[in-house]
């Protein structure tokens, strides 16, 4: 983070400078390492003011300012706050972030779990759950079959051998995946 400074009715000493670095360190995580920051510190009747400002990544502009009789002390203040906000905003951009998210894209393909129908009653005490996710239409090896399996993260998985076979790929607990094939009637 690069970090300017300036200072009305006083000069600022190495070591308030040495320790708003040390402070501002622990923002990047929240602003990022290319962000810039520009702390300005007045003293007024004995009464030490610092305006914060940081200019982050993701155009976000984070201000706070803060009031002491110890410059430490306002300084203190005035991250605490600006870190407030920082998580404030990290965390509304990953919950909206997770919205815009559409199942089956690259980037979320195996993160979340399938959305499960409500389950229907087909007879007494029998319910039917439909899962398009656990089958696929068009033919595959086996090989692509496990590889499937493991890249959705489901527990089954039903397939289409290339001769037109039905086959269901099932995962144990244990992580042990075994095959079944089942037989037709002729």
């Amino acid at each position: 983070m690069r970090v300017e400074y300036s200072g009305k009715n006083l000069t600022l000493t190495q070591a308030l400078k040495d320790k708003t670095a040390k402070k501002l360190e622990k923002l990047e995580r929240f602003t990022g390492a290319d962000s810039t920051a520009h702390v300005s510190v007045e003293v007024e009747r004995h009464q030490h003011r610092i305006d914060l400002v940081i200019r982050a990544t993701h155009d976000r502009v984070f201000k706070a300012t803060s009031a002491a009789d110890d410059v430490y002390g306002a300084l203190t203040n005035v991250v605490d706050a600006i870190e407030q906000q920082a998580r404030r905003d990290k965390e509304k951009r990953i919950r909206r972030g997770s919205r815009k998210r559409v199942p089956g894209s690259p980037e979320t393909v195996g993160t979340e779990e399938p959305e499960e129908e409500p389950r229907k009653k087909v007879g007494k005490g029998t319910s039917v759950v439909r899962r398009p996710d656990l089958f696929v239409p068009k033919p595959l090896s086996l090989q692509d079959a496990v590889l499937l399996l493991e890249e959705r993260k489901v527990p089954a998985l039903v397939f289409s051998e290339a001769e037109g076979n039905l086959s269901v790929l099932v995962r144990r607990s244990n992580g042990e995946i075994f095959l079944i094939e089942p037989q037709l009637a002729k």
